[in-house]
């Protein structure tokens, strides 16, 4: 009788060391990066588990999708959009101002309701393209920022976990394999595995050949970008991260 037991035991003991506990399970999610491998074996998973579970109205839904208390952070964050080129006519070159404006407004810095109250600032530093200008007029509104040339995907989605929208320069002319021109700022809002969701202050891009898909007021907003034609106009794969990007957070009280 005690052997038979300890036999099933044993069994039992075996059967575990080849399972995965929940802390393990989680752990799967945790390096989670949508590469083909782990797609594929999500729809193996997928495809193996009872209809009843996928129901939208499923106990697991419902929890996976509730607000955690004390938070209010999403993805996409929800950053409001604005257009560049209706401050003015100077307003095609001042995509970084846009950019940043959009960004500060979210993290509720006073006095930024959109980005001309941002731009006015801008000008007493100097041009809007340069980001010795911007540096000073972050300096002047008490924000911590940093302009930051050694980006890569991973510092984005960093931030954007952290609750903090993402004004990153890209070279925006020629097709994404050989990328060119003077550069354009878009503002990082969220992303996919697949996907970098932008608010850009121009219009729409065909980030696959470097030409514009539309550029009226608010075809800029949540704009879809494949991450496949966007970083390669972003990080230009010289050997080493050089992204160009700003490091916002909240204001100093």
């Amino acid at each position: 009788m005690k052997a038979g037991l300890f036999t099933i035991l044993l069994r039992f003991n075996r059967f575990m060391a080849n399972s995965i506990d929940l802390e393990k399970w989680v752990d799967f999610w945790e390096y989670f990066k949508g590469t083909p491998n782990q797609l594929a074996s999500i729809q193996l998973l997928f495809e193996s588990i009872p209809n009843s579970v996928k129901q939208l109205d499923s106990n697991w839904i419902q929890l996976y999708r509730k607000a955690e208390s004390g938070t209010e952070l999403t993805n996409p964050l929800q950053v409001k959009y604005f257009y560049q080129t209706d401050n003015g006519p100077e307003g095609w070159r001042q995509c970084q101002t846009s950019s940043i404006a959009m960004c500060l407004n979210f993290l509720k810095v006073p006095g930024i309701t959109d980005d001309l109250d941002y731009l006015k600032i801008v000008e007493k530093y100097g041009d809007t393209t340069l980001q010795s200008s911007h540096q000073q007029a972050l300096k002047s509104l008490n924000v911590p920022a940093s302009f930051k040339t050694d980006g890569n995907k991973a510092d984005l989605i960093k931030l954007i976990d952290s609750g903090r929208p993402v004004p990153m320069g890209i070279l925006h002319h020629g097709p994404a394999c050989s990328p060119s021109g003077g550069g354009h700022y878009i503002t990082l809002i969220g992303y996919t595995a697949t996907h970098a969701i932008c608010h850009d202050p121009f219009g729409c891009l065909n980030c696959a050949t470097g030409k514009w898909k539309s550029t009226d007021k608010l075809d800029g907003k949540l704009t879809a970008y494949l991450w496949q034609n966007l970083l390669p106009r972003w990080n230009l794969d010289n050997g080493y991260d050089d992204g160009w990007y700003w490091d916002i957070d909240q204001p100093k009280k």
